[in-house]
């Protein structure tokens, strides 16, 4: 059932008569600032006159789980911790080390709360999270909206590309690209005794809590990008101060540093789309640069929510158009000049120094420029045996080694380069009448030998 155009409740059930406090479990929007969905528990606290719970957990066994990715979540955890006692709610934070460890912490706190509100995130795990809580829930389940700038619910199906939701998304703009006024709780919750197992985590016990967790150790933490609002802010106001104004040309050379880089930030939501396009609308930059990354930001970013949402084929070829798997049928059969294996690519061992460079960048860092992964994953269709293992090979290194993987942009970007939200073009071997790519044209439009030299360096 909808309740307003960024809340929707999950399940039929009563609020909790004999309720100690409301609870938000904190999945994706892993902030104080402009969050809709905090907000609206803050309300509902407020309306029953009780104190408000915030409950972050971080499991072991979550597909791709890895140092790399705990390490960035688990940055975040102390200034939360700190803001939220600031703020008069209790913040629990759980880490889920093994088999071992104890499970089913949710419904536990939810045995005391008068409700439930939780992120309405639409890929990868949480959906199913959400169906799972809402149908075990015995009070009420809400999930709110706090991606994008344009609330989800404004589109009731999938848009076909950008040119479609570009004119959508403008005439609402005006209205949505405002800050969030916070609200504050009436009822504090500081010292709340919780039925939950609680992990204390400082900076400097993160890499031990990590080495204790059944994860994936092999893919180290980024010695490049920091997680938590403070690091992302830090981020922001660099990108704002020194690149933006430059943006407009700047974007397209990966061998400086001409993009935001903000997009794992945006991920685990510890920025908001909203005060990153604020801060961007609001700079001295030219307008031209604005107008670039906001497109990005705010256009190509909530199209892909856009799908995510309404396809549930997001996570497969299902999703391309009819077009799409036309020119594939006929051209399925090609040969392929280069054929590697999946262990060839993850160690960047092709005869392409230029890709190997693009995907070393990737292992190292956690994050790819976006110019060069456009031509990363037109490449592992060329050298891909199928359509399907070149989509598989993707999304895995993508997930796995990406700080910003396993997000609606992941998915709409790896469909781009299959042909998703773009229009047929020439046709030629293997791709049919998909978009092409070659290393030799890209890099003729920055300086790839540069490029090249510092991926190496960073190994």
């Amino acid at each position: 059932m909808r309740i307003n155009e960024r809340v929707i409740q999950l399940n039929d059930r009563p609020t909790n008569a004999n309720a100690r406090y409301v609870l938000y479990w904190m999945q994706m929007y892993k902030r104080v600032d402009n969050n809709h969905a905090l907000i609206f528990a803050i309300r509902k606290a407020n309306e029953l006159k009780l104190p408000l719970v915030v409950y972050e957990g971080l499991k072991y066994n979550y597909p791709w789980a890895s140092d790399r990715l705990h390490t960035f979540i688990l940055e975040g955890v102390e200034e939360k911790r700190v803001e939220f006692e600031r703020l008069g709610i209790r913040y629990v934070f759980y880490l889920q080390q093994n088999a071992d460890s104890p499970k089913r912490t949710v419904a536990a706190l939810a045995k005391d709360a008068a409700l439930i509100v939780t992120d309405d995130y639409p890929c990868f795990i949480i959906p199913e999270h959400n169906r799972r809580v809402a149908e075990k829930a015995e009070m009420p389940v809400f999930a709110v909206d706090s991606n994008g700038v344009i609330p989800m619910a404004k589109f009731d199906k999938e848009e076909y590309a950008a040119y479609t939701i570009r004119p959508k998304i403008n005439k609402l703009l005006e209205r949505y690209l405002k800050p969030l006024p916070f609200e504050n709780v009436n009822v504090s919750g500081v010292g709340l005794d919780v039925d939950c197992p609680e992990t204390i985590v400082t900076s400097a016990t993160i890499s031990e809590l990590v080495a204790e967790c059944d994860i994936d150790h092999a893919v180290k933490p980024s010695r490049h990008y920091r997680g938590g609002t403070t690091a992302g802010r830090d981020r922001l106001n660099k990108f704002v101060n020194e690149i933006l104004p430059d943006y407009n040309t700047a974007r397209s050379k990966p061998d400086r540093d001409g993009s935001s880089r903000l997009s794992s930030y945006l991920h685990f939501g510890f920025l908001s789309p909203i005060e990153v396009a604020l801060a961007v609308r609001d700079s001295d930059a030219p307008q031209e640069s604005k107008d670039a990354y906001l497109e990005e930001l705010i256009v190509r970013r909530e199209l892909s929510f856009n799908m995510t949402r309404f396809n549930p084929n997001y996570d497969s070829l299902d999703a391309l158009p009819a077009w799409v798997h036309k020119t594939m049928r006929e051209h399925a059969d090609d040969e392929r000049q280069f054929n590697y294996s999946l262990e060839q690519l993850e160690a960047g061992k092709t005869h392409d120094e230029l890709w190997n460079a693009a995907q070393r960048e990737m292992v190292v860092t956690g994050e790819m420029h976006n110019y060069v992964r456009m031509l990363w994953g037109k490449n592992v269709i060329a050298w891909s045996p199928s359509y399907e293992v070149a989509f598989a090979t993707l999304v895995h290194l993508n997930n796995k080694y990406c700080l910003d993987g396993r997000d609606p942009n992941s998915y709409a970007g790896i469909l781009w380069c299959f042909g998703k939200h773009d229009r047929p073009w020439m046709e030629r071997p293997v791709f049919g009448t998909i978009r092409y790519m070659t290393s030799g044209s890209t890099g003729k439009k920055f300086d790839s030998k540069k490029y090249i030299a510092w991926t190496k360096s960073l190994v």
